[in-house]
């Protein structure tokens, strides 16, 4: 009944859902004044995130793993190859599409700033629309099955049994658990843009271990973060996520441009000076 939903976690859902909606916009509004980024370098960052992942690598895994469920519920190695999988055509499929972008429609926009601009692109759509809309929809499926008398479902057994199970999930969810997805997009973010930042090292630097270093540090922090889920839980799997985002920042500093000093006269020095009187 209406009674048994824990208000702490529908509001820890909306806090979420908000987080993941408004952090990219305002993100956004600062990439446009504070650099100077163009709508459509922003705009290409978002289309690729949308072209890499949920027209084509996100239907196609959801597809895979229908065909696959059974095996991948009883096979402990098969499931960690599929994790593997995943996580590797996440780094393909992406940093793929960072370097499409910047070879033809972004050629003419190849600067730090602009790197900036695409990650921030990138991850803001990954957020608000894929991450917001899962969350929306974990918020739908906390109320709705908080509500439902498994009584007076007539269902066969095994689809009840999977109700069963997704209620026991809602009530282990502990309140503050939909807080973390929020803050890991904070660690997400980074992650795109510095890996935006790395793969434009391809063109600035003319050279390819750049492309396969982005590919390399995604394959990483996704692997890494997900089998820290399984076997240490979620907040255990959000340190592994905040290092790699540390690490991100790092990657965006140390590719930051250096500014040359404004060159200053410094006047007259004291051997000019007796040079002039000994003249």
């Amino acid at each position: 009944m209406l009674s048994e939903l824990d208000v702490r976690l529908i509001a820890s859902f909306v806090v979420a859902i908000a987080f993941d909606v408004l952090m990219p916009v305002a993100v956004v509004l600062w990439a446009r004044r504070k650099l100077g980024v163009t709508w459509k370098v922003l705009g290409i960052g978002a289309l690729a995130f949308a072209l890499s992942q949920m027209f084509t690598r996100v239907p196609a895994v959801q597809v895979i793993q229908y065909l696959l469920r059974e095996p991948l519920k009883t096979s402990a190695v098969l499931m960690t190859g599929w994790l593997v999988v995943l996580s590797i055509t996440a780094g393909l499929f992406e940093e793929t599409a960072r370097l499409i972008a910047f070879k033809y429609p972004l050629k003419d926009h190849r600067t730090w700033k602009d790197a900036l601009g695409f990650g921030v692109g990138h991850g803001g759509f990954e957020s608000a629309v894929l991450v917001g809309g899962l969350a929306l929809v974990g918020l739908v499926n906390v109320v709705v099955l908080s509500k439902m008398d498994l009584s007076t479902l007539k269902l066969p057994p095994e689809q009840l049994e999977q109700v069963h199970a997704a209620k026991e999930q809602i009530a282990a969810l502990r309140w503050w658990e939909p807080l973390l997805g929020a803050y890991e997009r904070v660690c997400a973010m980074l992650i795109h843009v510095s890996m935006t930042v790395v793969v434009l090292q391809r063109f600035l630097r003319g050279q390819r271990r750049w492309y396969w270093f982005a590919v390399g540090f995604h394959f990483l922090a996704n692997l890494t973060t997900v089998m820290t889920a399984q076997k240490a839980g979620p907040v255990a799997a959000e340190g592994v996520t905040t290092v790699f985002g540390l690490l991100g920042l790092g990657l965006i500093l140390h590719f930051r441009p250096r500014q040359e000093a404004p060159s200053v006269d410094p006047g007259p020095t004291a051997s000019t000076v007796q040079d002039h009187t000994a003249t």
